[in-house]
């Protein structure tokens, strides 16, 4: 009976979050323009190079979409052939769908093998909804192992709807896309793990974080956490661990030696790191009005409230630390980018790949406080705890309509070059007056 009623919980919350992810109206096809294009070109050509199609504004003088005159900056030319600049992890996963796509009449070439980016833009939109509504039911049958049937619900919904998925993730097939996807089911094994339902698999894990790694260099911080879990953990399962992330590895350097020349392709270079403006980054990427992470999912501030509450009461220790020392090592990079405020994006895109570390926290967060709810019969506490949710309700429900404003208010999008284009004046993103969440 719980089987079923888990299937029927899941299958719902992915039907409704796909439905909203799909049908929000705002994309934000940016840096990921041109990624479906690499994997069309793999299932036609078996090459990673571009070199074979028409690509307007960069190969040929046919004029850009959807903004004529405008070269394509996802694009670079090395030793004579054409690249994607950005990782190529998500067109490689991506392959499957793109393949899927063209027997339905989609793809991101025409027929005369000019580059369609409405054709990219349709399937990208479509993959990118479909795996944020797997990664709700993901955060489901996660929080399931450990928490009540609603607790569960909540917890999912508010991972889908009041984060960055519904307002970035979901827009297009931004890198983080599959990064997070791949990283909910990371998580979801761990906790498997700890809590002692499923042992974890030492190469099928490995494999994913390498792949989080493949789709964006900044999941090689979760990586670095997980040998150091591994080791300190389970020692006798850590061999095939990492022997298993090596030979990921070393495939990927063979990759880049034979198409760049260098061992790691440019986008994964450490000197792309500047930290000429770190302490300034650190803090927008919090609490800036237009790009703070606490400012638009305000509910991870009653995740922690209730992690410090609670902490007597916390299961599954080793977790918490993981997820704390991977989010502040995040912080701390992120703020090395340029530019740090993430271009023409709506909030927090930076802070995206850690979605699933806050989920996991609010899973272990919520369960010390029915486990402190269950170990007393005080009435004072008990209404304490009534409290606690009322407050936590609301801040899940201010961070919904944040998240969801930047999903299906256009303006949001129009607020970075409007009334000055954000790149040139970096300093709106502090902006009390005019914050992107509350563009008209």
């Amino acid at each position: 009976m719980r089987v079923k009623t888990e299937l029927v919980a899941g299958s719902a919350i992915f039907t409704i979050t796909f439905f909203f992810f799909l049908t929000s109206p705002v994309r934000q096809i940016a840096d990921s323009n041109y990624s479906m294009l690499v994997s069309q070109s793999l299932l036609d050509h078996g090459s990673f190079t571009l070199d074979r199609y028409v690509i307007p504004g960069f190969n040929s003088s046919l004029p850009t979409e959807p903004q004529p005159n405008l070269k394509p900056y996802q694009l670079q030319l090395k030793d004579g052939h054409i690249y994607y600049y950005f990782p190529l992890g998500s067109s490689v996963l991506s392959v499957p769908y793109v393949a899927f796509m063209r027997l339905l009449g989609f793809s991101p070439v025409d027929d005369q093998a000019v580059f369609n980016y409405w054709g990219e833009m349709s399937i990208e939109i479509s993959l990118a909804a479909l795996l944020m509504g797997v990664l709700s039911s993901v955060f489901f049958y996660t929080s399931r192992i450990l928490l009540p049937l609603s607790w569960s619900v909540v917890i999912a919904i508010g991972g889908a709807l009041g984060t960055q998925v519904w307002s970035t993730t979901s827009r297009g097939l931004w890198s983080d896309t599959w990064g997070i996807f791949l990283l909910g089911f990371v998580v979801w094994m761990l906790v498997a793990q700890e809590a002692g339902v499923r042992p974890v698999r030492p190469v099928l894990l490995a494999s994913l974080l390498s792949w989080t790694y493949f789709v964006r260099p900044t999941y090689g911080i979760p990586v670095i956490a997980m040998v150091g879990y591994m080791l300190i953990s389970y020692p006798s399962r850590s061999v095939r661990f990492l022997m298993t992330g090596a030979a990921w590895l070393f495939a990927f350097i063979l990759y880049s030696r034979y198409h760049f020349g260098q061992s790691l392709p440019d986008y994964y270079q450490a000197n792309r790191l500047a930290f000429d403006s770190f302490p300034l980054a650190f803090a927008g990427n919090l609490i800036s009005p237009s790009r703070g992470l606490l400012i638009f999912v305000p509910v991870i501030a009653f995740v922690f409230y209730l992690l410090v509450r609670y902490k007597k009461e916390l299961t599954y220790r080793r977790l918490v630390v993981v997820s704390m020392s991977i989010i502040a090592a995040h912080l701390i990079v992120v703020a090395g980018f340029s530019p740090w405020w993430g271009g023409h994006c709506y909030g927090p895109r930076y802070t995206a790949g850690l979605i699933p570390w806050f989920v996991l926290l609010g899973i272990l967060a919520v369960k010390a406080a029915l486990t402190a709810q269950e170990k007393t019969d005080s009435r004072k506490l008990y209404k304490r705890w009534k409290i606690e949710q009322v407050l936590g309700g609301l801040m899940l429900a201010c961070s919904m309509t944040i998240n969801g404003n930047g999903a299906v208010n256009r303006r949001t999008s129009i607020w970075n070059l409007r009334p000055v284009n954000v790149d040139e004046r970096p300093e709106r993103v502090w902006d009390w007056r005019d914050p992107q969440f509350l563009a008209k």
